[in-house]
């Protein structure tokens, strides 16, 4: 009886996923590797650390159009960041090259778009503006699994820390346009929820029962 329960346990412990407590996502550092270049949403740009994996994809609206996220090299000695591109050219350039940031061009506006493997927590994220230099105090709108539009504010550094609230995905545009409102998005430190407490609970109450089976 004991050996049942506990297989059982371990059965359903191999079958969670490796949780990490938090993981990094350096597109600085990516750039920095493997040069500059756009992702079409068929084949999206995904980046794994500590368990976590982050898909990222771009769109506009209105439509929800495919859009492409792009990974923007240097400008006034520093890289860009995370952005995204309407349009690429034959060699996962963006054109026009300005387009490259998050950002509302005319009546369209760009939305960046993560999904995760494994629900989130915290988020702490490290911006860029239009020139490459720190979003410092400025706004983004972001939402949680498609939820409501929610603001978020940059300190002078261009960092900001969202709650993630368990949620699969998160969204980010500008809050309007213009110039001072375009972003890339430079880092994010992802923190991961922790496998609910029940399912310990009930990991232990089949080891406790292994236990009674065996006295008796």
């Amino acid at each position: 009886m004991k050996k049942r329960l506990t297989g059982a346990w371990l059965g359903i412990a191999l079958t969670l996923p490796a949780v990490a407590n938090a993981a990094f996502f350096d597109f600085q550092g990516w750039i920095a590797t493997n040069g500059e270049q756009g992702f079409a949403n068929a084949a999206p740009f995904q980046l794994t650390d500590s368990g976590l994996t982050l898909t990222a994809t771009a769109y506009e609206s209105p439509g929800m159009l495919d859009s492409h996220v792009y990974m923007d090299d240097t400008f006034n000695g520093i890289i860009g960041g995370m952005g995204v591109c309407t349009n690429l050219d034959s060699g996962n350039q963006c054109v026009p090259s300005s387009d490259d940031n998050v950002s509302i061009d005319g009546t369209n506006g760009e939305t960046l778009s993560w999904g995760f493997n494994l629900a989130i927590g915290q988020l702490t994220l490290e911006l860029g503006d239009a020139d490459h230099f720190d979003y410092n105090n400025r706004d983004f709108q972001y939402r949680l699994d498609a939820g409501p539009w929610l603001t978020g504010t940059t300190d002078a550094s261009g960092l900001v820390t969202l709650g993630g609230g368990g949620a699969g995905s998160i969204d980010f545009r500008p809050v309007a346009a213009g110039f001072g409102n375009q972003f890339y998005i430079r880092n994010a430190d992802v923190s991961v929820v922790p496998v609910p407490a029940a399912v310990w609970l009930f990991g232990s109450g089949l080891l406790s029962l292994a236990g009674v089976a065996r006295r008796r």
